[in-house]
């Protein structure tokens, strides 16, 4: 993990695609290796970010979210993992809170300890281990083995019956999140099955330099208008995120907005790269990026950038949180810990995922609205399948 008492020098020989991003943020003089040898072997990274007078735990964080994909394997491999208690916690965490959240979960459990005698144990991994972890500890998953509480973002995990679905259905589940933001209330499972900590938002990255002429696109049907093709970036390798995309566009659009998002592609990157990559001179120039509104906080004032919240609403990634009806007597104080403030406060104002608890100012831009399908759209689909049709489709319009 990168910490701000690492020598820019350190920063370049141990975190190199960290190293590339603090260059592109006013620091090329580090590029001639003369200064980089001199100067970088003693000035420290936090001397070097405020001069700049950047924010020093969002400079950070972002370096952090640059290495997330390549720490993810070794961390899974690597982290000891205490997965023996009597309340067992499991799930993904945001890569951008995931370490403030492990710690304000570790100083919790120990205090449940402490009051109750009841072990907490946790395996909390990174999103970015993604698709492979999920494999692993959660398609075909039997009653048994599903833990107390589990948490993640996203679509597929929570309503495919391969994985959670069909235990869904079995009344495994119950909701024990308290009382929402009225801009939330939508979002509260009627059924009591789901609960529902925050969202991870869709936002636009605009670059103004590369609209040749257009104009700002300022609502979705805007960005799938024929004007924007070959002109967008998309996050297909944020699997959560692009299947969050998947889905409301084809709720707003229907099979032929997901065809038009297809068209508008025209490349995919993971959002740190996405904001690494501003302002520089590439031979591909998206007018457009789709990217999490916490990657809107890595931009520094970027004079050709403009970031825009969708008319429509941003569509959302929800986290959610499923706790085990059966096991609700000695999981609660877990769940309540994990909807609180505190928890809330990590995830809205670190991450900026904004958070169901009315507790929590989320500090959004004014007239910030949510895109939601509703659940009535989710019961009545099978989403693991519509997921499998949708990525087809998408696929199929982008080789056509």
């Amino acid at each position: 993990m990168i910490n701000a008492n690492i020598t820019v020098l350190e920063l370049s020989q141990k975190h190199p695609e960290a190293f590339s991003l603090f260059l592109s943020k006013g620091f090329d003089n580090f590029k001639q290796e003369a200064i980089l040898n001199s100067a970088g072997k003693f000035l420290k990274l936090e001397t070097a970010i405020k001069q700049k007078n950047y924010d020093i735990e969002t400079f950070i964080n972002s370096l952090n979210e640059i290495d997330s994909n390549n720490d993810a394997k070794v961390d899974i491999t690597l982290r000891e993992k205490n997965t023996k208690g009597d309340i067992t916690v499991k799930g993904l965490l945001p890569c951008p809170v995931r370490l403030p959240l492990l710690e304000a979960i570790d100083a919790f459990a120990e205090g449940v300890t402490a009051e109750t005698g009841l072990s907490v144990a946790t395996d909390l991994i990174a999103a970015s281990a993604g698709m492979s972890w999920l494999e692993e500890n959660v398609e075909g998953i039997t009653a048994e083995d599903v833990p107390d509480v589990f948490v993640s973002a996203g679509f597929d995990v929570f309503f495919d019956e391969r994985s959670f679905g069909n235990h869904v259905k079995n009344g495994m589940f119950t909701d024990l999140t308290g009382p929402t933001h009225d801009y939330f209330s939508q979002m509260k499972d009627p059924k009591g099955n789901y609960g529902m900590v925050a969202v991870v938002p869709a936002v636009f990255l605009v670059n103004k330099d590369a609209l040749d002429g257009r104009e700002v696109p300022r609502s979705w049907a805007d960005l799938l208008s024929p004007e924007f093709e070959k002109s967008v970036s998309l996050p297909v390798g944020d699997f959560d995120l692009f299947n969050a995309l998947l889905v409301h566009i084809n709720h707003m659009f229907g099979e032929d907005g997901v065809k038009r998002l297809a068209d508008s592609m025209v490349l995919s990157m993971h959002p740190a790269q996405m904001v690494k990559n501003a302002g520089r001179k590439n031979d591909v120039k998206p007018a457009v990026t789709i990217m999490t509104y916490f990657f809107t906080k890595m931009l520094f004032g970027s004079k050709t950038a403009e970031v825009v919240w969708p008319s429509e609403g941003s569509i959302i990634s929800p986290i959610f949180m499923l706790t085990r009806k059966d096991r609700a007597d000695v999981s609660k104080t877990v769940a309540d810990f994990l909807y609180g403030k505190e928890v809330g406060e990590i995830l809205a104002h670190r991450g900026l995922f904004p958070a169901l608890n009315p507790e929590v100012d989320n500090k959004l831009p004014e007239n910030a609205k949510f895109y939601w399908a509703g659940w009535d759209y989710i019961y009545n689909t099978d989403m693991g399948k519509l997921l499998e049709e949708l990525n087809k489709t998408f696929n199929s319009s982008l080789e056509s």
